[in-house]
């Protein structure tokens, strides 16, 4: 980072890489980009490689269980590495993870790919932030980490809008290769940015968290619930809309990008909002009980279609803004413990439930319960991040 003088008062100001937040934006989207665009595809990698919807469920919870156990090594690796570094590699990771999701002619060979997505998950947060912290001054920071996570809904949005189309027109394996020129043009630029000073020692103690403190623990339960139920429906809505509700596949997937533009407003408003709140589990309790009324919705769209997209909207207002509040909850109150500790577990907690609520909603709607059992399954997810959300208030008074 250069600093240089300011022209009016004469005092050293530093100046930021240009492009510096679009990139770490894009590079946001580009490592979430797998989940949205399963989900889109659903439909057409059901048909063209005749499996069932738990194994579909299956190739999303690889991606996030291999996210879940590098997250907590991911953040001591860039710090050795330093952010720059690790953003170019993980952006080269997105691309080689596309790579293999393109060219893949068996489900054995989608494993393998989610498995570099996952990789490359696990590294966005920790790269992106350190990054920011390096390059960008106190003040800007907490602008710039809103817009650099809204890459993530941004990826939704696209990928709800986009690869549909795409995949009608030329294929669903061509619409996937489109990303890989992305990723690389990104970590082109990546790469002509400065190279932030990685940390010379190894840091004392453990690589792993000490264990969370009770308020923490609930934190950690209340976003495994929101991850949950908010993987399930990225995955399955889409076919769901298609299977059941007779939505045509490029409609199906626009439901993905109502979800996603929702989410983009909501997380920047009840982040703004929260913060300014003397007790923030109001917000956590609230936006996870609104999540429960809006997942009713759902199976109900069967009598009435306009529902699902009602719910749709509803859901990205309500459980994609869940799990930005509760990272707000951890930066701002030492109940949860050391912040780096809380944040890392409370991450892991999230992504946990992006394994578990793919293949979960899979193996129900496999079953002989149907569609209406997963649908059921999410609103239980969400409701017990009701109950922890009481419970993160009860403790964090008590």
């Amino acid at each position: 980072m250069v600093a240089e003088p300011d022209i009016q008062t004469g005092e050293r100001v530093e100046r930021v890489p240009k492009g510096l937040v679009p990139l770490l934006t894009t590079g946001m989207g580009l490592a979430m980009f797998v989940l949205f665009a399963l989900g889109a595809l659903g439909p057409s990698l059901l048909t063209e490689l005749d499996i069932s919807r738990s194994q579909l469920g299956t190739l999303t919870a690889l991606a996030f269980g291999t996210a879940s156990l590098l997250s907590l090594y991911a953040g001591h690796v860039t710090d050795l590495l330093g952010g720059q570094r690790t953003l170019v590699a993980m952006l080269v990771t997105v691309a080689i993870a596309f790579t293999a999701l393109a060219a893949g002619g068996s489900y054995g060979w989608l494993l393998v790919a989610l498995v570099l997505a996952g990789v490359a998950q696990a590294f966005a947060n920790p790269s992106t932030n350190r990054l920011i912290a390096t390059h960008l001054p106190p003040p800007r920071r907490p602008a710039a980490i809103g817009v650099k996570q809204s890459g993530v809904q941004f990826g939704a949005f696209a990928a709800g809008l986009l690869i549909p189309s795409l995949a009608s027109a030329l294929g669903w394996r061509t619409a996937l290769a489109l990303v890989v020129p992305v990723a690389l043009a990104a970590a082109v630029v990546a790469a002509r940015l400065p190279a932030d000073r990685p940390q010379g020692e190894r840091p004392a103690g453990s690589l792993l968290p000490e264990a969370p403190n009770a308020a923490a623990r609930w934190l950690i339960v209340y976003s495994l619930g929101v991850g949950t139920g908010l993987a399930a429906l990225n995955t399955y809505l889409p076919l769901y809309a298609h299977e059941e509700l007779g939505l045509g596949a490029r409609t199906a997937g626009a439901l993905v990008a109502a979800l996603g533009a929702a989410g983009i407003v909501a997380r920047v408003l009840w982040t703004r909002y929260s913060g300014r709140l003397a007790d923030i589990s109001v917000a956590l309790v609230t936006l996870a009980a609104v999540a429960v009324a809006f997942v009713v919705l759902i199976p109900l769209a069967e009598s009435a279609t306009a529902l699902v997209w009602a719910g749709a909207i509803g859901l990205g207002g309500s459980a994609v803004a869940a799990n930005a509040v509760s990272m707000v909850a951890v930066v701002r109150s030492p109940a949860f413990g050391a912040t780096g500790h809380a944040s890392a577990l409370v991450s892991m907690g999230f992504f946990g439930g992006f394994v578990v609520g793919p293949l979960t909603f899979g193996l129900l709607a496999d079953g002989s319960g149907g569609y209406p059992a997963g649908w059921a399954m999410v609103g239980v997810a969400f409701l017990t991040s009701v109950v922890c959300g009481f419970q993160v208030r009860r403790t964090v008074r008590g």
